[in-house]
């Protein structure tokens, strides 16, 4: 079995208990316990690890969108920190992810805190993902432009020449 078929195992495997836990909710009503989302973040963790890995199954393509997606995204923030206007004659400084998310979607956030909070551990929430949204919102994205371009990058082809004297 080669890893491109691993990965579409765990890929398929990853999008059919998404859509049976989102079935199952639709038709409850209500949440329930979360076993298959888990299992459904567990396959596509699996999935993504698998093919950031094997340079064959890659994406390049995705990943070089993703790539000039957050650097624009970078720009963006890049310049809602320069334009933004100075408070009590300081200048202005790098705004976090948060910042960013509170002043433009408010909405967006607060789901996201009562998400995680109620899927998984508050741990995950308060320390964890607070400190890294805390960061500027230029450097976390950024940091996503370089690693996508990274792993994005056109594989290398190595000629070899058995019969060159």
């Amino acid at each position: 079995m080669t890893s491109s078929v691993l990965l579409k195992i765990f890929a398929g495997l990853a999008a059919l208990s998404a859509t049976a836990y989102c079935c199952l909710w639709y038709a409850a009503g209500e949440p329930n316990n979360g076993w298959l989302l888990r299992l459904a973040l567990a396959a596509f963790l699996i999935a993504v690890v698998m093919s950031v890995v094997n340079p064959e199954t890659r994406p390049r393509l995705m990943l070089r969108f993703l790539a000039a997606l957050f650097a624009l995204c970078t720009l963006i923030a890049f310049a809602a920190d320069i334009s933004r206007a100075p408070v009590d004659g300081a200048s202005p400084g790098a705004i976090s992810l948060m910042q960013h998310l509170q002043s433009w979607a408010p909405a967006f956030l607060a789901a996201l805190q009562r998400s995680v909070t109620a899927s998984s551990e508050p741990f995950l929430w308060d320390p964890v993902l607070t400190s890294v949204l805390s960061l500027p919102g230029t450097l976390i994205f950024l940091l996503l432009a370089i690693a996508c371009g990274y792993l994005g990058r056109p594989r290398r082809r190595v000629r070899i020449f058995a019969n060159d004297y």
